[in-house]
């Protein structure tokens, strides 16, 4: 197998419009990852395209194959994604590429599923299809950013969403957060619950900020699975996060004792988990590995000051988008951003990497990655 890729301009360019496509399903495939990918015919042209749109639909390179039809012989296929060897809700990839005719088959990186795991491309080789991996590796990681590390580690991809004043109040000493940010920023925000799977609150903004956590005002969006943190099941069932019911599963986590306390409390559509918890505190790590085992590839945490310092703390936060509101509180008794609850030295303070701002209506947008 060909284990450098030859990193030609002409792959770079088709392999970033297999990214392309792939993105267009983003928040949509899991537990599945993202895949797109084309075919380019033996003169050049590209005779195929496909990406995959959710789970239980064909993949990426069956499409793109199935346009490309007899083009495909003596081409190339080009996959964000090594494709799959094994029986899921969908046959083999790897059987269906061996069978196309292609000559050769470049994929941006390895599929780390140990069911997969050079596997699929090794039998594509094996059938005489020259294989090149690792063109554009790095982003097409960044695309399954989610996915890879809930294969990996166990873990969905955490992302903290905080909007805050430019002194670091995410609310005033009552707790009143409405609005911190402009309309344009909210927007936003609809934005990203629709490309995540998950959306994470705690208990406290279920109380003060009586969230619904679904998508609003985009063209052609679903709605993540809403999950809540709520040790004592001391949440309303008339708020909006127990009443709304969207096409989508709603989640509560509480201790088991509360749920044993408050048996048919809830409406039917909530479903309760129980979770270890000490003092009222959930186990953070058991939540984030019991969403990925429920095929959780990404969180897009919108919890307060406690549950973000908590996150923080136990290094469970991948990703930051930490949204300035231009305003002052001047309030030493406002509600922090972060709330550790322990001291933390300058030298040890968490560090931002791969940083950038963004202007959106009058609040910035700080992005990085922890």
């Amino acid at each position: 197998m060909n284990q450098d890729a030859e990193n030609s301009e002409l792959d770079r360019q088709r392999m970033r419009l297999c990214l392309e496509l792939a993105q267009e399903a983003e928040g949509r495939t899991a537990p599945n990852p993202l895949v797109g990918a084309i075919v380019v015919g033996a003169n050049g042209q590209i005779v195929g395209r496909g990406f995959h749109k959710r789970s239980g639909t064909p993949h990426a390179e069956v499409i793109a194959l199935d346009q490309a039809g007899e083009l495909a012989r003596g081409g190339v296929l080009y996959v964000t994604l090594e494709p799959c060897c094994h029986f899921g809700k969908m046959p083999p990839c790897s059987d269906y590429v061996t069978k196309s005719g292609v000559s050769r088959v470049v994929a941006a990186m390895v599929d780390p599923n140990p069911k997969v795991a050079g596997k699929g491309l090794k039998q594509i080789e094996d059938a005489g299809i020259l294989i090149s991996i690792g063109i554009l590796e790095a982003e097409a990681e960044w695309l399954n950013r989610g996915f890879l590390k809930r294969v990996r580690k166990g873990l969905p991809w955490l992302c903290l969403k905080i909007a805050l004043t430019l002194d670091g109040r995410i609310a005033d000493r009552t707790g009143s957060s409405r609005w911190v940010t402009g309309p344009e920023s909210r927007l936003k925000v609809h934005e990203l619950r629709n490309k995540f799977d998950a959306v994470l609150v705690g208990a406290n903004t279920l109380r003060m900020d009586d969230p619904e956590l679904t998508v609003r005002d985009i063209t052609d969006s679903r709605n993540p699975v809403r999950v809540a943190l709520d040790a004592r099941l001391q949440t309303d069932p008339a708020s909006r996060f127990c009443i709304t019911k969207p096409n989508a599963r709603t989640i509560l986590f509480a201790s088991q004792s509360a749920i044993n306390e408050k048996p048919n409390v809830y409406p039917g559509h909530i479903e309760l988990f129980a979770a270890p918890s000490e003092d009222g505190h959930i186990d953070l790590t058991f939540v984030l590995s019991t969403l990925a085992d429920q095929g959780v590839n990404s969180v897009l945490c919108e919890g307060g000051g406690k549950l973000a310092g908590s996150l923080l703390q136990q290094g469970l936060i991948d990703e930051i988008y930490w949204v300035m509101a231009p305003k002052l509180l001047g309030d030493e008794r406002a509600i922090s951003a972060l709330q550790v609850g322990t001291t933390v030295p300058l030298a040890q303070a968490w560090t931002v990497h791969t940083m950038t701002t963004e202007k959106i209506g009058n609040d910035i947008w700080i992005h990085g990655v922890l």
